[in-house]
């Protein structure tokens, strides 16, 4: 008989249904018969039980941040004006890379031209502030994304404001992490006409934060 391929191994534990008895009864003789590499100290053990490094491209501005942030930003060819009243482009721009500020009679730009805008200002804007955070050389591509986010609607400097951002600031100080998902949900203006829209926003960064 020939011996499997891993491939084959691999496909064949890909079927295991723990609802199936004669599954779970192979199992049990897999064990009786290979009792050497049937417990915790095996390497194989070891080595399916070690969690993966998180995911760090490398990028300053992950491509994960630029997608949620088109999301949510959404996009405009022509000068608009925002709730806030300021003359707005692109994925929520008020500025373009070079200072100047955006005016209702500047031409229309295309979505990479968008997007190009949007990661020179995250990286121009918001970067040098989020590289401050403690622990910011540790996360990964998705924690870097989720705050980028975060920072883009709330502020670039959200970070160290005790009155108005004290339960992020801690848990991210103190490398709370695990904490960091439901923090982000507090941050959604309750009771105002923006809390379903923030809740999704939230609740999708922190999805982007566990990732």
């Amino acid at each position: 008989m020939n011996d499997w391929t891993t491939q084959k191994l691999r496909d064949f534990f890909a079927n295991f249904d723990p609802k199936n008895p004669n599954h779970l009864a192979a199992i049990d003789k897999l064990q009786s018969q290979v009792p050497g590499v049937m417990n915790d100290g095996a390497e194989w053990v070891k080595l399916f039980r070690t969690k993966s490094a998180p995911k760090n491209s490398g990028a300053r501005v992950p491509q994960e941040a630029l997608d949620i942030l088109k999301k949510y930003e959404g996009f405009r060819a022509s000068p608009y004006i925002c709730p806030a009243g300021v003359p707005t482009i692109g994925y929520g721009n008020t500025f373009y890379p070079d200072g100047t500020k955006v005016k209702m009679t500047d031409v229309p730009i295309s979505r990479d031209d968008a997007e190009r805008i949007l990661k020179q200002t995250v990286e121009k804007s918001f970067l040098p502030s989020l590289e401050k955070i403690p622990h910011w050389g540790e996360m990964s591509d998705g924690k870097r994304s989720a705050l980028i986010s975060f920072a883009y609607n709330l502020g670039a400097n959200f970070y160290g404001d005790m009155d108005n951002f004290g339960s992020i600031t801690r848990d991210l100080r103190d490398k709370n992490w695990a904490n960091v998902p439901t923090t982000l949900l507090k941050y959604r203006n309750p009771g105002s006409s923006f809390e379903e829209g923030l809740r999704r926003r939230r609740t999708e960064e922190g999805e982007l934060w566990r990732s």
